[in-house]
């Protein structure tokens, strides 16, 4: 049985959904490997979340302690994380959006 519009339209997005998930886990692992450690709180700290929002889905990596800022600053840690994957970020969505069933 064909598939509707709407359940193409909801497929899509949940893909979408799947591959920023696999994206921002994959960021956060490199990361944790990528970031200077002294106590290890901030990479201990490091985190994901995703915003489905109305019109985007938005992904985050990040970290929560205070000198957070600073360290990426001084020894980047996170954006060589996302630099290092985006490649395979590009192929993971393409893969998810090309799913049909």
């Amino acid at each position: 049985m064909a598939m509707t519009y709407q359940e193409a339209i909801k497929l899509n997005h949940q893909n979408a959904i799947n591959a920023m998930e696999k994206a921002v886990i994959m960021v956060e692992a490199d990361a944790k490997q990528l970031c200077p450690v002294d106590t290890g709180a901030t990479k201990r700290s490091i985190t994901h979340d995703i915003d489905d929002g109305e019109n985007q889905i938005d992904g985050y990596v990040g970290a929560g302690t205070e000198y957070a800022y600073w360290a990426e600053k001084h020894q980047p840690y996170l954006e060589p994380a996302v630099d290092q994957n985006l490649s395979k970020i590009k192929q993971m969505f393409q893969e998810e959006l090309i799913k049909v069933e």
